[in-house]
């Protein structure tokens, strides 16, 4: 009994002090990224730019700096009825987030790329339901642009 908590005491006590650290704590945020962003413009679809300011606020420069980068992202939201059924109602839907990305640095062009993700599924009986799925969709949808867009950014510099 004895030697159990001896066994459970030093594996806590080399655990806790491991140095462990989460990836993406705030403090790691602004470190892990080898540029940094003076200000974004945002135009298209206002749902998508909403939530794209809120997944990219993070790592905007609050001072700004001559040598980060000027971005426009130009998003587009397209959902399509992809299958009806035999009376012509919707039965099947695709959404499609399109966003065009223009990197400056100053007033040079550093390039542009095209960042596309698309998502079909099912009719739902109930409006609600389906609006509601609909959202969650495009906030995945959205989450997973956003990521791409930081790889992105980070692998040019």
């Amino acid at each position: 009994m004895n030697l159990k908590k001896i066994i459970t005491t030093l594996s806590l006590l080399l655990l806790l002090s491991c140095g462990y650290e989460p990836i993406y704590s705030k403090k790691q945020i602004n470190s892990n990224y080898n540029f940094s962003i003076n200000s974004i413009n945002y135009i298209g679809d206002n749902r998508v730019d909403e939530i794209l300011k809120s997944k990219l606020k993070k790592i905007i420069n609050k001072e700004e700096k001559s040598t980060g980068l000027n971005l426009n992202l130009n998003s587009t939201l397209e959902k399509v009825i992809t299958s009806k059924d035999k009376k012509g109602n919707p039965k099947r839907f695709s959404i499609k987030i399109i966003i065009n990305l223009e990197i400056f640095e100053g007033e040079i062009s550093k390039g542009n790329k095209k960042f596309e993700e698309k998502f079909e599924y099912n009719n739902k009986s109930k409006k609600f339901d389906l609006e509601q799925y609909e959202k969650n969709i495009r906030n995945n949808l959205i989450s997973g642009l956003s990521v791409e867009i930081i790889r992105y950014l980070n692998s040019i510099r």
